[in-house]
């Protein structure tokens, strides 16, 4: 599998741009990225944006290291491990279009709650099934960062960033030794992703000057229209496919 140079440096730009946004409000590469790769070459996704969000949350863990809570998360990860080997299941034995649906709608109902009110606390209970919830949906789209960041929401906006980041790290590991084992992540995957890490690391940096200026506010409303842009073009996908 090979790209042209303009192929290539396109699926870089638009890693980069992913980058920015979510080293800023705490996730969102997949969300802003996936889609204009998937149009490029439809095989770097999952995997290649899975390796690429992996390692720009190893950057943003030890760029917010001391908002992190692990105690937090703990639940999350534990959800995250059941959910990941279900997705596995799921690429095996059901077509794409009917998960994109599914994670879809699921996405939408969130941010409608959230939009009017509805609180969703960051208890044992709620982080265990965000993290469940993500694991299906970054695995089989790698697109995850919606069910985390709408529990996490009403978070001090830096431990927001941190809690985000220190659960990609933990999950996008689990999602690639499945795609891996089920053969969806390769080596070529590898030498894209490693390509595209320097622009990454750029925007990541760009992003970190600049955070400390961004109000509470701004990060949830960009939140909340990144989840929203998430849930309707998965749900589009799922519709059209």
């Amino acid at each position: 599998m090979e790209m042209t140079v303009e192929q290539t440096l396109l699926v870089m730009l638009a890693l980069g741009a992913g980058a920015f946004v979510q080293s800023l409000i705490g996730f969102g590469l997949a969300i802003v990225a996936a889609p204009i790769v998937m149009m490029i070459e439809p095989t770097l996704v999952p995997s290649a944006v899975t390796m690429v969000t992996l390692c720009l949350a190893s950057i943003n863990t030890w760029q917010y290291r001391r908002q992190i809570s692990l105690k937090g998360l703990g639940w999350a990860f534990i959800g995250r491990i059941p959910g990941t080997f279900v997705a596995g299941v799921m690429l095996i034995y059901l077509s794409l279009n009917v998960l994109e649906i599914a994670m879809g709608v699921a996405v939408l109902f969130a941010v409608v709650a959230s939009v009017f009110k509805f609180s969703v606390e960051p208890n044992n209970k709620n982080m265990f099934w965000a993290g469940f919830t993500a694991a299906v949906m970054g695995t089989t789209t790698s697109i995850g960062g919606p069910p985390m960041a709408l529990v996490l929401q009403k978070m001090d906006v830096a431990m927001m960033r941190a809690n985000l980041a220190g659960y990609f790290v933990f999950s996008c590991v689990i999602s690639l030794v499945v795609l891996a084992m089920t053969g969806y992540f390769n080596l070529w995957h590898v030498k894209v992703s490693l390509m595209s890490l320097p622009i990454v690391f750029v925007s990541s940096w760009v992003a970190f000057r600049i955070a400390p200026h961004i109000r509470a506010e701004w990060v949830r409303y960009g939140l909340l229209v990144l989840c929203s842009f998430a849930g309707i073009t998965t749900l589009i996908r799922g519709i059209s496919a």
